[in-house]
């Protein structure tokens, strides 16, 4: 059925508004809506830890895990966020991970290549972790260091913990990939 119309909502030279009339205009705002949505990135929180006793490194994506982590000694080196889906300008970030009597030495690859150089070099793959950038998109972005020293690697973002790689006999490669500096930036 329709409204009973009401002299404010009818004239000469606008038809009368109905239900169904309305139920069209706000179907096409829900879809609208939607379309605005979707277009909206997913972000993933991801912390980098740290442990200086073993001079060690990795993200993780999980509150529990790096909960866990900073009860045995690991400290939060920087967090930022990384993109849930593939979007222009994205590259996806891959976890590779080796042990050794050193401890644990991960690999962060951004390429295919990277990831192939990391398997052919005894490392396993843990999984797509999200989104980076190789470049920096926006000002906000935060650079995400890259340090080795022999065979092991080390990925930074502090000012303060990239001194004390310096001097540890860690080698600054350069940055490795951007992370957003907040889920909106």
């Amino acid at each position: 059925g329709g409204l009973v119309p009401s002299p404010k909502l009818y004239s000469a030279s606008f038809s009368m508004i109905t239900s169904q009339t309305l139920r069209a205009a706000f179907a096409a705002a829900f879809i609208g809506l939607g379309a605005v949505a979707a277009q909206a990135q997913q972000t993933v929180q991801t912390w980098l830890m740290l442990k200086d006793s073993s001079q060690e490194t990795f993200f993780v994506t999980d509150g529990v895990e790096k909960a866990r982590l900073l009860k045995t000694g690991w400290k939060i080196d920087g967090t930022g966020f990384l993109l849930a889906k593939p979007a222009d300008g994205t590259v996806g970030m891959v976890r590779f991970a080796k042990g050794s009597e050193m401890g644990s030495d991960r690999i962060f690859a951004i390429t295919p290549e990277q990831g192939e150089a990391a398997v052919k070099a005894g490392y396993a793959k843990e999984g797509l972790m999200g989104q980076v950038s190789a470049t920096q998109i926006t000002p906000e972005m935060i650079p995400v260091y890259h340090f080795i020293k022999g065979s092991r690697n080390l990925w930074l973002l502090q000012k303060s913990d990239q001194a004390w790689a310096e001097k540890s006999g860690w080698k600054d490669e350069g940055i490795a990939f951007w992370l957003w500096a907040s889920p909106s930036s």
